[in-house]
């Protein structure tokens, strides 16, 4: 994109072609029996359709209901450059596939669709090969489930464990089947022509319109801009212009990817992978490389355990560091920062299934400050001559090409362990530990992510647009475009056209926020009973059917604890986060009245229209914590540069935060119900009237014969 210029301004592209398809009469209303045309959706179509035509940056808040996708597909399809969409969710993907594409078939768009999934989603023929001629390595009890896989893969055209309803989630069988950017072989694979990731890429790169998520993309973009990137090792096909649904989550997932993360399960999983390659024929010979790996195997994990005994003391650490662990970036993926698996993710699906509710004491996040590892520095550097000698012993003569990767990830880790080593590398990376059941992993997380956006993107390419239902602050989208790199402190960094675009659901008759006069302070520690007793007054008004959404698995845990025995008395099916899967809890709760008690991994990309979520309670104001070693050393620049971080950054993040939260509740124009938000300081604090600015307008309820007497009705 280019800089902006006195010139520069929005123009005003016509109306006409999209007014035929989704204005009133138009050939959508034809299609869709009781279609009712949409401003707001004709307004985006329009802009976004200028900002793909003059390759221009866009930022739209599209209110829920507004129809934002096919707002922004239809000109994609129409423009003639080569678009790629992503989102967030799964869920919107999906919906992009099965109501969206097919919309624009209908339409007389013929443009081509591709959809593009991460590589943990695909079966790798060659890992199957080498599983079945080496089963012990991972079959035992999970024989029945890899017989199932086994009877599948004879028919599959995609190869996409989506098809495979019946696996569980978190099936660690099917982990064991797939390949990683770090472990394939490319071209040189004996299952190349039959592979079905490349086949995914073949089609989207003869695709007009790409559909991805933003860790594929963000993973990508970081490959590209590496040096294995100036080798042609990206993943996704070139591209003219990107639009970005679901934007408000691009920080977050840009930062994860822009980093390293170095754990356990990194180095075990390599160790791993150079045996199974080494027990190949051919490979059978190098017995010097076998035992370097089985010694990373047996002592790799050294280094890390010594690590964790480093922590700095912090009498706060149970309250804060462990209450952000809930709250913040989202590090229970079991993927690190460059889309590798993590410690986490080896641990298993009954680790992460548990979490939630089995957390140690020692579980948390703390900065790596200059010096802090110094006394396992002799521990690092052992680790990292380890990995240097089994690199050096898979080289050889005529090293197999599964070698010769795993060669490459040895060097790649040893590189990313020198961050935590004397020096510890730029001032733009910010070093920080987390411990999660005992295990230990060590990331390095730019500060910032507007630079790298700008130079690694939008310097790169034309037209970026960015939507979601979740972008303003008070009607004000600059803290967004600031925090992407579009905009500094003295306004736009780039031609970008903007839109605040409102939901056409009414609020005000359908939503009422419920902010109690008398409620203790949120530190104080009868605050947790306090709002056990709002929920014991305020579930029968709506007969249950609530999310009741913490800041902290604490919280989650100790009002769930006061409340469970008496609402399963009255009936109510009642759900805790971490006892089953996401997916089966959505499940379970829409199939009969609940009281569902979750964290921050409910607040946002869950969709539960109808009767079924009726009321929505919120415990605290999601301020992130300021002792979160990220949220700390960017809080200190912003103080650094001038800035107060209150203001400029803390209370911004979490009106957006709070506005996911307020959007769990009305989904479609015939929901109807109440959020209450049980935090005092919305109407005792001056910066309250911010997040009430920021929420939709709706009727505000004081008491619990209010709220009784909204959902009663008039």
């Amino acid at each position: 994109m280019a800089r902006p210029s006195q010139e520069d301004s929005p123009g005003a592209r016509g109306k006409g072609g999209l007014s035929a398809l989704l204005g009133d009469g138009g050939a959508l209303s034809r299609i869709l029996p009781g279609y009712e045309p949409r401003n707001a959706q004709l307004e985006m179509a329009a802009k976004v359709e200028e900002a793909l035509a003059h390759g221009r940056a866009l930022v739209v808040e599209a209110g829920t209901g507004t129809g934002k996708t096919l707002a922004y597909l239809l000109p994609a399809a129409r423009s003639g450059l080569k678009v790629l969409v992503s989102t967030a969710t799964k869920t919107l993907q999906e919906q992009l596939a099965d109501k969206d594409v097919p919309l624009l078939r209908a339409l007389g768009v013929d443009a081509k669709v591709a959809f593009m999934k991460g590589r943990q989603n695909y079966l790798c023929l060659l890992r199957k090969e080498q599983l079945e001629q080496n089963p012990s390595l991972a079959l035992n009890e999970e024989a029945e489930q890899y017989a199932e896989i086994a009877r599948w893969a004879e028919t599959t055209i995609e190869g996409d464990r989506a098809e495979l309803t019946s696996l569980p989630e978190n099936a660690r069988i099917f982990r064991e089947l797939t390949s990683t950017a770090e472990t394939c072989t490319g071209q040189k694979c004996a299952h190349y022509d039959r592979c079905f990731v490349f086949k995914m890429r073949r089609n989207a790169a003869d695709a007009d319109v790409v559909v991805v998520n933003h860790h594929l993309f963000f993973a990508d973009l970081a490959l590209r801009s590496s040096s294995a990137g100036d080798q042609g090792a990206g993943v996704l096909p070139r591209y003219d212009a990107v639009i970005f649904d679901e934007a408000h989550a691009v920080e977050e997932v840009a930062t994860e990817h822009f980093g390293v993360s170095v754990s356990t399960g990194r180095v075990a999983e390599l160790a791993k992978d150079a045996l199974r390659a080494l027990a190949q024929k051919g490979n059978e010979r190098r017995v010097g490389a076998r035992d370097l790996a089985q010694r990373l195997l047996r002592e790799g994990g050294d280094f890390f355990e010594a690590a964790l005994h480093c922590r700095p003391e912090d009498p706060q650490r149970s309250a804060s560091a462990r209450a952000f662990g809930s709250w913040g970036r989202k590090a229970a993926s079991g993927r690190d920062a460059a889309g590798r698996q993590s410690g986490a993710g080896v641990r298993g699906a009954a680790a992460a299934r548990t979490e939630a509710l089995a957390p140690r004491a020692d579980d948390g996040r703390w900065a790596v400050a200059d010096g802090s590892l110094a006394a396992v520095e002799g521990q690092r550097q052992e680790l990292v001559e380890m990995l240097r000698a089994l690199g050096a012993a898979l080289s050889g003569d005529s090293p197999s090409d599964e070698l010769q990767l795993i060669e490459r990830r040895a060097g790649l880790i040893a590189a990313d362990l020198a961050l935590f080593g004397p020096g510890h590398g730029p001032d733009s990376l910010v070093r920080w530990a987390e411990a999660r059941a005992g295990h230990l992993s060590l990331h390095a997380s730019p500060l910032e992510v507007a630079s790298l956006l700008q130079d690694r993107l939008y310097e790169r390419i034309g037209p970026v647009v960015f939507t979601s239902a979740t972008l303003a602050v008070s009607g004000d989208l600059s803290y967004f475009e600031r925090r992407i790199g579009l905009a500094d402190t003295d306004g736009p960094l780039y031609p970008t056209g903007e839109a605040v675009l409102a939901s056409p659901f009414d609020y005000q008759k359908n939503a009422a926020l419920y902010l109690p006069r008398e409620m203790p302070d949120p530190q104080a520690p009868e605050f947790a009973e306090a709002v056990a007793n709002e929920l014991r007054e305020l579930l029968p008004v709506t007969a249950g059917r609530a999310f009741a959404l913490f800041t902290s698995l604490r919280n989650m845990r100790a009002v769930h604890g006061l409340l469970a025995a008496g609402l399963a008395a009255q009936g109510f099916q009642v759900l805790l986060q971490g006892e089953k899967p996401k997916g089966e809890l959505l499940r379970a709760f829409k199939e009969r009245p609940s009281v569902l008690f979750a964290s921050q991994s409910f607040w946002e990309g869950v969709d539960v229209p109808g009767d079924a979520l009726r009321l929505v309670c919120i415990d605290k104001l999601p301020f992130a914590s300021p002792g979160e070693p990220l949220v700390a050393a960017r809080i200190e620049r912003l103080r650094a540069q001038g800035e107060e971080p209150f203001f400029a950054y803390q209370l911004p993040q979490a009106a957006l935060a709070l506005k996911q939260g307020f959007g769990r509740l009305i989904r479609t124009a015939q929901d109807r119900g109440i959020v209450a938000v049980l935090d005092p300081r919305m109407t005792q604090k001056g910066y309250g009237r911010t997040f009430l600015a920021t929420l939709p307008r709706c009727r505000v309820l004081r008491t619990r014969a209010e709220a009784a007497a909204f959902w009663q009705g008039p």
